[in-house]
C-alpha cells in the first residue's frame, strides 16, 4: 500500500537492503509519475548506479520476467510503519508546548492525494495533537491528483480546500511525504 518516501529511506536501513524503490509522482504533475530509487545509505542513487539500472531496465521485454535478485523482494508494511513512527517519535520538539495546546489546536491535514495520509495523521496524533481535520477530498492517493492543478504545498493554491475547514493550522505534505 502506499507509503510515505521518507519511509522508505527508513526502512533500507533499518532492514539493512541493498537499494529501495518507491513508485511515486513526488510533488510533480500526473506526467511525471514514476520511480525512485533508494541506496543503502537511505539516500537516493547518484547519478552513476542509477544509469546502471536504467541501462538495465531498459533491457526488460517482459516486465512479467525479472531477474530474481539475491536476497529477495520486500514489500513495508505494517511492522514497518510501527518502527517508523517510533522513529519520527523521537525528533525533538517541544512536548510542553504539546501538552498545552495539543488538545485546543486544530489542524487540518492534507496528503494532497499522496502516500501520506494514514501515517501522517498518525504520527501527528501520536506527537500529541488531538483535533486533526484530515481534508477528505485530498486524502486518497490519487496520481491524477484531481483537486489540484501541482500537488507542491509550495503554491497556496492546494491549501484551497482546508481553508473551508476552519482550522487553527493547514498542514500539507507533498504526494510522496
Amino acid at each position: 500500500g502506499p507509503h510515505p518516501t521518507p519511509e522508505l529511506s527508513f526502512a533500507v536501513m533499518h532492514l539493512h537492503t541493498y537499494a529501495g524503490i518507491m513508485i511515486t509522482a513526488s510533488h510533480n504533475s500526473k506526467e511525471y509519475n514514476g520511480y525512485k530509487l533508494y541506496g543503502e545509505d537511505g539516500g537516493q542513487l547518484p547519478p552513476k548506479p542509477a544509469d546502471e539500472i536504467v541501462r538495465e531496465r531498459q533491457e526488460v521485454t517482459d516486465i512479467f520476467h525479472i531477474k530474481k535478485v539475491a536476497g529477495g523482494i520486500k514489500k513495508i508494511g505494517s511492522e514497518i510503519d510501527k518502527e517508523y513512527l517510533n522513529q519520527v517519535q523521537t525528533i525533538p520538539i517541544n512536548r510542553d508546548l504539546i501538552k498545552k495546546w495539543g488538545d485546543k489546536l486544530t489542524i487540518s491535514f492534507t496528503p494532497l492525494h499522496g502516500a501520506g495520509g494514514d501515517l501522517g495523521s498518525k504520527a501527528l496524533k501520536e506527537a500529541g495533537f488531538n483535533k486533526i481535520l484530515t481534508v477528505k477530498e485530498q486524502f486518497k492517493p490519487d496520481g491524477t491528483f484531481p483537486t489540484v492543478k501541482y500537488p507542491n504545498p509550495e503554491f497556496h493554491e492546494v491549501f484551497k480546500i482546508s481553508e473551508s475547514y476552519g482550522a487553527d493550522v493547514e498542514l500539507a505534505v507533498d504526494p510522496d511525504s
